[in-house]
């Protein structure tokens, strides 16, 4: 039997999508979250928060292995194999390993076949939603908040009109794993402003790693700046009003 799957980030967009569904009493049967275990502390606490708002458990999925595994495992072919170094950090410019094996493949796998699966795609993004996946197997891929012909800042208020502030808008523009290395000098600038326990983290994990962060820049040269911008009264770069 066919089933309605809501796949659910966590982020505004997402959020507002599920909310609004269940008030327009959409068919829903599961709402699954992937989660990278590098969510930023208040995701874990909003997807908490609007858990028990809803009338059913959000399905929380995971890799099979930690990151930890992977970054400091060697891999089984190619130049680092053959010299014995660890993966390290996922490439700035490509594919994610990490973000495919905790999230795309878990998601993928719990959505199984031929099932109609609802993904939060805001109108002003809509360009996402011609991705070549979703036109691809025998699940149908359903857009909202496009259908509805709500944007970004329609999501926000939508929410806000329940009460509803996502905790973190204000940092980021996107709310996915903290270390990311697709992420912009904005986020890594309120990163390493509001979560310096993060940030140290990151830098060990670069400091271990083959290849740094980011392509031509590393931690310790971000830091240099970020300290000159923070000591000039800039207390956090605000993405979203």
């Amino acid at each position: 039997m066919m089933k309605h799957i809501i796949s659910f980030s966590g982020g505004k967009d997402s959020t507002a999508m599920l909310l609004r569904m269940i008030e327009l009493n959409y068919q829903i049967d599961e709402v699954i979250f992937a989660d990278t275990t590098f969510e930023y502390p208040e995701m874990y606490k909003w997807i908490d928060k609007i858990e028990k708002i809803l009338p059913f458990k959000i399905t929380k999925v995971t890799a099979p292995h930690t990151f930890d595994s992977w970054f400091y495992g060697i891999p089984k072919r190619g130049k680092r194999s053959e010299q014995g170094l660890i993966r390290g950090f996922p490439p700035e410019f490509f594919g994610c390993w990490w973000q495919r094996d905790c999230k795309t493949n878990p998601i993928t796998k719990q959505i199984g076949e031929g099932n109609i699966v609802y993904l939060g795609i805001a109108s002003d993004e809509a360009k996402r939603s011609k991705a070549k996946r979703y036109s691809k197997g025998d699940n149908i891929y359903k857009f909202p908040l496009i259908e509805w012909n709500w944007t970004e800042a329609d999501c926000v208020k939508y929410l806000e009109s329940k009460g509803l502030k996502h905790p973190l808008i204000t940092k980021f523009k996107r709310t996915g794993c903290w270390l990311c290395p697709k992420q912009g000098k904005d986020s890594l600038f309120n990163l390493f402003i509001h979560y310096p326990d993060l940030w140290i983290k990151l830098k060990k994990y670069e400091e271990d790693s083959p290849n740094g962060f980011k392509a031509n820049i590393t931690l310790e040269e971000l830091e240099i700046e970020f300290k000159k911008k923070h000591e000039g009264g800039t207390a956090f770069l605000p993405l979203i009003n």
